[in-house]
């Protein structure tokens, strides 16, 4: 991975992108957004998704 001031798209795996989506079923632009904001941090991501009302989670956001 790389450093994390210059993570970016390139930096980026198809299931990086697949884990979020399944966990939000948000788009895939919004998750590949997500995770470039969050540095790659799949969890992080999640929840940038979440506090944006972005995507239907498996189970209510609670």
């Amino acid at each position: 991975m790389a450093d994390n001031e210059d993570f970016g798209l390139k930096d980026l795996t198809a299931e990086m992108i697949k884990t979020v989506r399944n966990e939000t079923r948000a788009g895939t632009i919004d998750c590949r957004d997500a995770l470039i904001e969050s540095k790659g941090d799949t969890d992080k991501a999640i929840e940038i998704l979440k506090e944006k009302g972005i995507g239907t989670p498996k189970k209510v956001w609670t």
